[in-house]
């Protein structure tokens, strides 16, 4: 009876472990349809990590990494729900750009940068992307060629008798021009590759357009302000950084006046804004980097105009972004700064001296690097322009307070309330270190980026 018994209790444990067995083979199963796949063959990638890069609007992200085998094999799963643009990168930093809308991407060759020895066995889009490349490079090749040459028979008198070449040079350049507008029909009207091209295209023609074809730039322009850019196939496109900053580095550079520049990149601006409208999340995004694009590129009146925009958009903006956009607001060049209770006897209008405000605190590493560059220019800016500097710490620990500033030259100030305190809030500071400089009336004069900015600004403008 024991024997039975134990008999019974080994194959209840047989029977339990293939049920396992087969529940593990059967989620496995349901994994790999959840996936979609790129395999492929490089042979002289042989042991190298590779991996499958995807879009998110801005950011970009591994969508399957692995190692190639010693063979060249290997294979990358990536997610089902995944439709978009991707990037096949290998270690040596050899890349492919791939068009991920194909259950299956199957691909042979040496190397990802012997493209004419690289085929695409599977994922006939792909084959058609390849050779759509190849031939846009040739097509650009052939343009400038032809376009280099047309002037020489417009304009040369020795080359002004020859009229059927000048008609052929423009034909030609008309046949290349309608064959790049038209390379994306060969794929359906209502495919993602078909949408991709032409807004590829736009990425790829602007700079162009503004070191060697200007004519093109009204064509351009209204290209950018015709496109919707709330189409969640951007999401993944891996365009929209490339195309909306390269819309307004085009802009920048038109060669028109400053204010006709300003001009155009409001009326962008706005066309932006109101294409996200229905899409908060992805509008703070796009204000927020635009913004910080203007900010780089010294565009403070185009910053200014798109803070004033979207303070007054019914949109809600985080706290962050809201914070550094009322800033602009109510503390642009030109307005006149809160003034600030320093102490008991002290206002900040009562020093009458122009002024480099700080927002520092003991604890920010970056404060205490600047802290050591602000010591090189104090005296210089104190004795040869009469700049005072006026530093608010953002500290709440009174001996940490202390011990940082107590060598210090310049006068230092804190009500230990942290964040919390008023002139912090007055001037909507959310970062240290954090700089204004005022004239003697409270002027704002500059929101430098650095201390080194500051310092080229003093030393020629004060």
């Amino acid at each position: 009876m024991k024997l039975k018994i134990y008999e019974v209790k080994k194959a209840i444990r047989i029977i339990m472990n293939k049920k396992l067995i087969l529940s593990l083979l059967l989620m496995a199963v349901i994994t790999v349809t959840k996936a979609q796949s790129l395999r492929g063959q490089l042979k002289q990638h042989a042991g190298q990590t590779i991996s499958l890069r995807g879009f998110d609007y801005y950011q970009n992200y591994d969508l399957a990494t692995s190692t190639i085998d010693s063979l060249g094999n290997f294979i990358l799963a990536y997610p089902n729900n995944y439709k978009g643009m991707g990037v096949l990168q290998t270690q040596d930093n050899s890349s492919l750009i791939l068009s991920l809308t194909e259950p299956l991407i199957q691909l042979q060759g040496t190397h990802l940068k012997e493209r004419d020895g690289l085929e695409i066995k599977a994922g006939a889009q792909n084959m058609e992307l390849m050779t759509f490349a190849q031939n846009q490079i040739l097509y650009q090749q052939a343009y400038k060629a032809w376009r280099f040459l047309q002037p020489l028979y417009n304009d040369q008198q020795a080359f002004q008798m020859q009229a059927k070449v000048l008609y052929t040079v423009n034909e030609e350049i008309q046949r290349i021009e309608e064959a790049g507008k038209n390379a994306k029909d060969k794929f359906p009207e209502d495919s993602y590759l078909h949408w991709f091209l032409s807004k590829r295209q736009l990425v790829n023609d602007m700079p162009a357009t503004v070191y060697n074809y200007t004519e093109r730039l009204p064509i351009n322009i209204q290209a950018f302000r015709a496109i919707n850019f709330s189409n969640p196939k951007f999401k993944t496109s891996g365009l929209f950084k490339e195309l909306i900053e390269g819309h307004y580095m085009l802009l920048e550079n038109m060669g028109q006046s400053l204010d006709s520049v300003y001009t155009e990149m409001n009326i962008s601006t706005d066309y932006l804004i109101q294409s996200l409208n229905e899409n908060e999340s992805l509008l703070n995004t796009v204000s927020e980097e635009l913004f910080n694009y203007f900010e780089k590129r010294s565009l403070f009146t185009v910053a200014a105009h798109l803070s004033n925009q979207m303070l007054d958009n019914q949109c809600e903006l985080n706290t962050s972004l809201a914070n550094t956009m009322e800033k602009y607001r109510r503390l642009k060049v030109g307005n006149i700064a809160p003034d600030l209770q320093l102490d008991a006897n002290t206002t900040l209008s009562s020093i009458k001296k122009p002024v480099l405000l700080v927002f520092g605190a003991s604890w920010c590493p970056h404060c205490e690097t600047d802290s050591e560059k602000l010591l090189s220019y104090y005296e210089s800016w104190k004795t040869d322009k009469n700049v005072e500097v006026v530093y608010m710490s953002i500290d709440t620990d009174v001996e940490a307070y202390k011990k940082a500033y107590q060598n210090k030259p310049w006068k230092t100030y804190c009500d230990y309330k942290g964040w919390e305190t008023q002139a912090a809030k007055d001037y909507f500071v959310n970062a240290t270190p954090t700089y204004v400089l005022l004239d003697k009336d409270l002027k704002i004069l500059l929101h430098p980026r650095s201390l080194e900015h500051a310092d080229v600004w003093i030393k020629h403008k004060i």
